[in-house]
């Protein structure tokens, strides 16, 4: 794995922190835990590869050229302002603890429905929109394939599956451990994504 696919890594907690990895762990009590579980994995993988590919075709369309510098190239100062304004989005919305009222119905949920929201959620959430941007951007930048981008993917699909490979390594341990980590998920997730995006704006400018 080259350097800039290593950078690529601390991405993938941007693409699952919020309701994403929340669906997850709801989905772990449902009554039919593989089915879902792995319906969603699927969505996830389906959702994760097709934002890439997309996202990519989009800069390469764009066109803006690579630094001749060392330093900040005009696309780099573009996802820059992308990020900074998504940082602001989840300081203005960090005390929003509370969970979306669909999720209390996880529980009763069917593969297809898991399946849906794996997909809509990686796809669509603009924190997921703004990762892939900026993944797709380190390609170009790096003259690498959008394929090279896989790391983004196989990240995301890895967070996501983690409640479910818990479940099945710890059974009803993990279960019951579910609701804490639910929990501390939903009132710091903010938190995390705001110290990978500044994180990630620093690698760009610096």
């Amino acid at each position: 794995m080259s350097s800039e696919q290593l950078q690529i890594l601390p991405l993938c907690l941007i693409m699952v922190m919020g309701p994403q990895i929340l669906t997850a762990i709801f989905l772990v009590t449902s009554r039919q835990v593989a089915k879902n579980s792995l319906a969603m994995i699927a969505g996830v993988l389906l959702a994760a590869s097709l934002g890439l590919a997309i996202w990519s075709g989009v800069v390469s369309a764009v066109g803006l050229d690579p630094s001749d510098s060392d330093g900040p190239s005009t696309a780099d100062y573009i996802v820059s302002g992308l990020l900074a304004l998504l940082a602001i989005r989840v300081w203005m919305t960090r005390g929003e603890a509370d969970l979306p009222k669909w999720m209390g119905a996880l529980q009763e949920a069917e593969p297809r429905r898991a399946f849906t929201l794996g997909f809509l959620l990686i796809l669509l959430m603009p924190t997921d929109i703004a990762a892939t941007i900026s993944t797709a951007n380190l390609m170009r930048e790096s003259s690498l394939d959008a394929i090279d981008g896989w790391p983004l993917v196989a990240g995301t699909v890895l967070l996501m599956a983690l409640p479910f490979l818990a479940y099945m390594a710890l059974g009803h341990r993990a279960r019951d451990a579910m609701p804490g980590i639910k929990e501390w998920l939903t009132t710091h997730s903010w938190l995390v994504n705001l110290v990978v995006i500044v994180y990630f704006i620093y690698s760009l400018l610096s």
